[in-house]
């Protein structure tokens, strides 16, 4: 019975990303909210390390080269319309866009309980919308929004695109809701592949630390798109374009930066 766990859990996987789920297929234009990584459910595992407390069999299925390479590799799905060259060039830029994202976070190492402390996020790479989200831990189906730690988020997240221009897109999007969420998106984060180009936006949050001393852990998720960065894996719907993946694709991806360790005392 033990061995069939894994299976069972592939299987709802794969259900799940069948369509049952939503997608980050452009972005969560209407989920202006706080955000968990278990939210991009077809989005693919930059590391198998963030599955580690996964099944083996959950934690290789997820993971980027299996879930999204493979397939354009073997031309399977919606890669079935393009040519061997087509598909090598495709997974080349792809892989660029892949090697070229990274999410980072600073904060202090040490705080009193109840002090204001600003936390800043900065996501480099991926292609037009960028999401982040303060979490506890890298793990993709564990991980909790910080404040269910203690942390209290001050305000509104203040976003910045690569030239440094403050976006209020995201949180002009919560109305008149309050707008202390653990969530941001940066808009027009453009890649330009050719030239090795690639953007790079920071988001700051004002926390107030958690008033029981201890120690405590914090990190970022980054959620980011491949394939429109790159000629072959741009497909025209309509009016709009799209990823080739389609709004079920596993062309997403999950990452974190490095957890950081805060001592309050």
């Amino acid at each position: 019975m033990r061995k069939l766990l894994p299976v069972a859990a592939l299987a709802i996987l794969i259900a799940a990303c069948s369509g049952s789920a939503f997608a980050w297929s452009g972005g969560p234009v209407y989920d202006v909210t706080d955000l968990e990584p278990k939210c991009a459910a077809c989005h693919s595992s930059v590391t198998r390390e963030q599955n580690r407390t996964e099944p083996a069999g959950i934690a290789n299925f997820l993971f980027m080269e299996n879930l999204h390479y493979k397939a354009i590799e073997e031309g399977k799905g919606p890669y079935q319309a393009l040519s061997p060259d087509e598909r090598q060039k495709l997974l080349a830029d792809v892989k660029a866009v892949d090697e070229n994202a990274s999410v980072t976070i600073a904060v202090p190492a040490s705080l009193s309980p109840g002090q204001d402390v600003q936390v800043t996020v900065t996501a480099r790479g991926g292609n037009e919308i960028v999401g982040v989200a303060l979490v506890d831990v890298d793990l993709r189906r564990k991980a909790r929004i910080i404040q269910a730690e203690g942390w209290q988020i001050v305000g509104a997240p203040k976003v910045f695109d690569s030239a440094g221009k403050e976006q209020t897109k995201w949180v002009d999007g919560r109305g008149a809701l309050s707008k202390n969420i653990n969530s941001a998106v940066i808009w027009d984060q453009k890649a330009d592949l050719a030239a090795k180009r690639f953007a790079a936006g920071k988001v700051t949050w004002t926390l107030k630390a958690p008033q029981q001393p201890g120690t405590y852990s914090m990190t970022a998720v980054m959620f980011y798109g491949t394939e429109k960065a790159s000629p072959m894996g741009r497909v025209t719907v309509g009016t709009t374009t799209a990823a080739r993946a389609g709004t079920w694709g596993n062309a997403g991806r999950v990452t974190f930066a490095k957890p950081v360790t805060v001592t309050v005392r």
